[in-house]
């Protein structure tokens, strides 16, 4: 179980102290409830959430080790609201990013969430294959599709507004839904480059990258802009596999980022994306400090997940990614 968790840790990345303009007050309670999705790759049960603007305010709610700041089950609030889904990095939950699906849902946002099958802490076994690498953005079409569908949640849903925020492994994965198409056999020269790094130390373990002979690279026009924080898998795109990603960006790295090399990653796309991101750098923050602020309790059972650099305030630092998350999406979906 450690183990599982500290992979998680290690699938999150960062956001950098740029100006920004302040969103104001929430607008709304926050209610979520379960989403009962099922695996577009291989079938089965895939787990989602879904985060939503409430009519009526209630308590927080305990969810594992996690106190999120939603009511489950409150009853949604009538108006049009965008959407944004939302990809955890590799081995994460769809709870990574609690702290901020609240938020967007407090103002005036409905956030969906997937646990990606064979790509979360529960079992990670798609690792490096297929299954991870081109499965995870179909995972995504089928939580939008989901949501749309949703009988309580998708007729709240604006369906011309929908966004997408995806981190680490979770980043690779937006880029995809915008149009990216990963050439894996740009691998080759970024491993003659660097010798070593926690990626690639598994991933070179996989003997059989094609587990779902057929299973085709997707991307999905509904998605209007993406979030990406401290993206991975940089090197398996060039400027033609990018070339197609002509939404708006918004680009996070870390400077003290632990797990991906620099430039080959945020750095690199940020270089060779065909419309100019808004590009972010947070000076000596490390690849974990996206995870949302842990509790007590969760820091003392899994500390590699929680502890960040000296001087960087984790709290402090999601107050502004919060309010940097609102205003982006609320300039680049065009939400009055």
């Amino acid at each position: 179980m450690l183990e599982l968790l500290a992979r998680w840790a290690l699938a999150l990345t960062l956001l950098a102290l740029a100006p920004f303009a302040a969103v104001g007050a929430d607008n709304y309670p926050a209610g979520f409830m379960d989403l009962a999705l099922t695996d577009p790759v291989e079938g089965g049960p895939m787990r989602g959430i879904v985060v939503y603007p409430a009519a009526t305010q209630g308590p927080p709610s305990q969810l594992d080790l996690f106190t999120i700041e939603a009511t489950a089950g409150a009853p949604p609030s009538s108006g049009s609201f965008p959407l944004i889904v939302v990809s955890h990095g590799t081995g994460g939950s769809l709870l990574t990013h609690h702290d901020s699906m609240s938020a967007l849902a407090r103002a005036g946002f409905v956030i969906a969430s997937v646990e990606h099958p064979r790509d979360n802490f529960r079992d990670d076994s798609g690792f490096g294959t297929d299954l991870q690498l081109i499965g995870r953005a179909h995972h995504i079409v089928a939580l939008i599709d989901g949501v749309l569908a949703h009988a309580k949640i998708g007729g709240m849903v604006d369906r011309s507004r929908i966004g997408m925020s995806g981190h680490s492994a979770g980043g690779y994965t937006a880029l995809l839904v915008a149009g990216a198409v990963p050439n894996f056999a740009l691998m080759e020269e970024y491993r003659k480059a660097v010798p070593f790094d926690f990626y690639r130390a598994r991933a070179d373990k996989v003997s059989n990258f094609r587990r779902k002979p057929g299973l085709d690279v997707v991307a999905d026009p509904r998605v209007r802009a993406i979030f990406v924080m401290a993206p991975a898998l940089g090197y398996v795109f060039d400027r033609n596999g990018l070339s197609k990603v002509e939404i708006p960006v918004r680009l996070y790295r870390p400077s003290a980022d632990e797990l991906l090399p620099h430039p080959w990653d945020a750095e690199r796309i940020a270089t060779m994306l065909p419309r100019q991101p808004e590009y972010q750098v947070l000076q000596g923050a490390g690849h974990f400090v996206f995870l949302a602020p842990c509790s007590a309790a969760f820091a003392a059972r899994v500390p590699i997940i929680c502890a960040d650099p000296p001087g960087i305030d984790r709290v402090s630092i999601h107050r502004r990614l919060n309010d940097e998350m609102i205003d982006f999406f609320r300039r680049a979906l065009q939400v009055k």
